[in-house]
């Protein structure tokens, strides 16, 4: 079976994840990236070691919170659409389980790398920022960016 034609629910491998539509990409790049935003803004205010742990567990209470409450919307005649069928909003509740881990552990990267860079006090600076926000960027739209030079 073609990666874009299993269902939500099927997918079994980080490469499924290269198959879901440009705006899903999109929508976690912009999340990555304002999540950015706030933890550079956050840095000079926190300095505190447990904060960035304090962080992560925010920023994926916050992102997991609606998948929870959604998923308690689930029947079993739920209709699961394909990867590449998926719509942006009505259906990312409906991933199989190990892809919320997988995007939590990659929110949790970006958080404790920028962290840990902007604590550096001779690196702080916006010219920093925008060079994470390019890198966080292109890492996590690669797989639209990929796609579309295959084409």
């Amino acid at each position: 079976m073609h990666a874009a034609d299993k269902k939500l629910n099927e997918m079994n491998r980080l490469a499924d994840m290269a198959h879901f539509p440009a705006i899903v990409n999109a929508g976690a790049t912009v999340n990555i990236l304002l999540t950015l935003c706030v933890t550079w803004w956050l840095v000079p205010h926190y300095p505190q070691i447990f904060a960035p742990m304090a962080w992560v567990a925010i920023v994926l209470c916050v992102n997991l919170l609606p998948v929870v409450l959604l998923r308690l919307t689930l029947r079993p005649d739920t209709v699961y659409p394909t990867l590449a069928t998926m719509h942006f909003i009505r259906d990312q509740h409906k991933f199989s389980d190990w892809v919320y881990l997988a995007a939590s552990a990659n929110m949790a990267f970006w958080i404790l790398l920028s962290w840990a860079l902007f604590s550096i006090s001779y690196l702080y600076s916006t010219a920093l920022l925008e060079g994470m926000l390019v890198v966080a960027a292109l890492a996590t739209f690669s797989p639209v960016l990929l796609r579309s030079r295959r084409r």
